[in-house]
C-alpha cells in the first residue's frame, strides 16, 4: 500500500498563484546567475560568491516557499521589495537598464503572485491575519 496524502489538496486559484510565485522566484535565481556572469565578464571563482551573496536574503526563504507556508509567503514580500529597489537603482543606470527592468518585472510579478496567494489562502482556510 502506497502513503496517502492527508493534507488536502489546494484549489487551482491557489496552485496558480503559487505557481507564479515559485517561477519568479527560481527566475530571479537564475537572473542573478546570469547578470553576476555578465558583469564579471565570463565564469571566474568570484562568480558563485558574488551570486551567493546576492541570492542569500531569496535563498533563506525557498524551504517554506516550496512547503506553502503562507507566513513565508508573507515576509518574503518583504524582501522582495529590497530587491525591487536594487532593480530600479540598476534601471536608472543606462548601461544596465536591460538588468534592472528584468529584475523589476521579476520582482513584480512575485511580489503580486504573492499577496495573491496570501489573501487566497487566507479566504479559502477560513483564517484571520497570518
Amino acid at each position: 500500500h502506497g502513503v496517502t496524502n492527508t493534507t488536502p489538496a489546494l484549489p487551482a486559484r491557489l496552485q496558480r498563484s503559487r505557481w507564479v510565485t515559485l517561477s519568479a522566484f527560481f527566475g530571479l535565481l537564475l537572473y542573478f546567475l546570469v547578470s553576476t556572469v555578465v558583469m564579471t565578464t565570463g565564469i571566474t571563482l568570484a562568480t558563485p560568491v558574488i551570486w551567493l551573496i546576492q541570492t542569500l536574503p531569496l535563498l533563506i526563504f525557498l524551504k517554506g516557499l516550496v512547503q506553502n507556508n503562507p507566513r513565508t509567503y508573507a515576509w518574503m514580500c518583504f524582501v522582495v521589495l529590497l530587491y525591487f529597489t536594487h532593480g530600479v537603482l540598476l534601471a536608472f543606470d543606462p548601461s544596465r537598464r536591460w538588468l534592472g527592468v528584468t529584475e523589476l518585472v521579476l520582482c513584480v510579478i512575485m511580489f503580486v503572485a504573492m499577496i495573491l496567494y496570501i489573501r487566497r489562502y487566507r479566504d479559502h482556510f477560513k483564517l484571520g491575519r497570518l
